[in-house]
């Protein structure tokens, strides 16, 4: 019976046990968390703060019933630290026993951990980052007696946390150190149109904010943000992830240009061992260049892929455009492939097709704006990426949009693209067939 190991419980390591298992029933799959969580959506902690979401058992997608079904041998509260041959060595986070578990394939899922930036003070108390169940629940536990929040970093964490805050009486001011929200995502006048949208909210916006050191003695006292100092009892530091590579990097996995490098089957550096998720690299589909995108889609895929593998299976995983999602106070703010600054980096001159439009009929009752910003590749015409931001139905253009890149589609084929259309549902115009239409007229001028 074929073993197979599987070291992290996050998205990627639980595809990667239920896709092994799919393709092999018969081989033996243990799974090493140093949680003592089942698998849970880390994309939910801050609608918990917020409340829109009454408990952390509903973030669990998976129950152990199950697993325990498919014969998943579960060993959580464990800490991977060695491989030597085909025997991992872990250790149990609260005592620091040593068991030893042998493998056939080794599928290395250990994620991404929070990045702290070189920040002073960052270890008094009230100063918080979100990344797992205990981190939230820490936060949760503390803001009874919070008034005023700083958030340190403008990413789509920081903003939906920005508003859970508020939804509990908190006053917030989010720092952000670019000249934008989200500014990995959106071009500066996409991001205009959620910045007013904030404001409106009562959070107060510091762009081009760079946060020095965290005031107090033992507790929060403020924060100092380019030389000036802001009042608050709490700070949340939310200025991204970084790849967890430091299990690999002690197996002797390659690192590439930012985490696990693997090959299109997820196989590492090393034969038998693969790699899923967050702490792995992957290739752009536009630009062929290693990028994390740190989303979980791209882990569930990579991980069914590792597992299949592992399993004995032959299954490739291509790329990403790293398309993405959120909702931010009124709006939802999707993206897609490139934008134009990180096209113009690349060498790539664009021509970009704008529209404001309405996500059903203009008459009827519900409907509302959709702002639409498409980008194309000004040489030859391919649609190299999108952002959409409006009050409703943005995903499933996104991933419309997303669908048209991966096929290469070029600005005809979009404007000559067959769309449907009912007052309650849809407008008789796409809204980003319009915004493709103005692009056209670009190219002919």
């Amino acid at each position: 019976m074929k073993r197979i190991v599987i070291v992290g419980f996050g998205t990627a390591g639980l595809r990667a046990a239920l896709s092994a298992k799919s393709q092999d029933p018969s081989v033996s799959v243990t799974v090493i968390s140093e949680e003592r969580y089942l698998t849970y959506s880390r994309c939910g902690l801050p609608f918990v703060i917020g409340g829109q979401i009454d408990s952390f058992e509903k973030l669990m997608v998976v129950s152990r019933n199950m697993l325990l079904r498919l014969g998943l041998d579960l060993m959580l509260g464990f800490r991977a630290v060695d491989v030597i041959g085909d025997t991992l060595y872990v250790e149990k986070v609260d005592s620091g026993e040593i068991k030893q578990i042998k493998f056939d394939s080794l599928i290395v899922a250990t994620g991404s951990q929070s990045y702290l930036p070189p920040i002073r003070n960052l270890n008094l108390n009230n100063v918080f980052t979100l990344r797992s169940i205990d981190d939230c629940v820490k936060i949760i536990n503390a803001l009874g007696k919070v008034k005023h929040f700083v958030i340190v970093g403008a990413g789509a964490i920081g903003l939906e946390c920005a508003e859970a805050f508020l939804r509990r009486g908190i006053k917030v001011h989010v720092v952000e150190l670019m000249p934008k929200v989200l500014p990995n995502i959106l071009d500066d006048d996409m991001a205009s149109i959620l910045q007013e949208s904030i404001v409106k909210h009562n959070v107060t916006l510091k762009l081009n904010g760079r946060v020095n050191e965290v005031l107090g003695s033992n507790t929060v006292e403020g924060v100092v943000v380019n030389d000036e100092i802001i009042d608050c009892d709490a700070v949340l530091v939310s200025t991204g992830v970084r790849a967890n590579v430091d299990f690999a990097k002690k197996i002797g996995l390659e690192i590439g240009s930012y985490a696990i490098k693997t090959n299109e089957f997820q196989e590492t550096s090393k034969a038998g061992i693969y790699s899923a998720g967050d702490c792995v690299e992957t290739r752009h589909l536009i630009t062929s260049k290693p990028f994390t995108p740190y989303l979980g889609t791209v882990a569930y895929k990579q991980g069914n892929v590792a597992g299949v593998n592992a399993a004995g299976g032959s299954m490739k995983f291509h790329g990403t455009l790293g398309s993405m999602v959120l909702k931010v106070f009124d709006y939802e703010i999707g993206a897609t492939g490139l934008n134009v600054e990180q096209a113009e980096k690349e060498g790539i001159k664009v021509i970009v097709g704008k529209t404001k439009w309405y996500t059903k009929a203009e008459y009827y009752p519900s409907h509302g704006d959709l702002t639409v910003k498409v980008i194309f590749n000004a040489d030859n015409g391919r649609l190299i990426g999108g952002q959409i931001i409006g009050v409703s139905d943005v995903a499933q253009r996104v991933n419309l949009l997303s669908a048209l890149i991966s096929m290469k589609a070029i600005v005809d084929d979009v404007v000559n693209m067959e769309t449907c259309y009912s007052p309650p549902v849809a407008d008789i115009i796409e809204p980003v067939v319009r915004a493709s239409e103005i692009a056209l007229k670009k190219f002919r001028k």
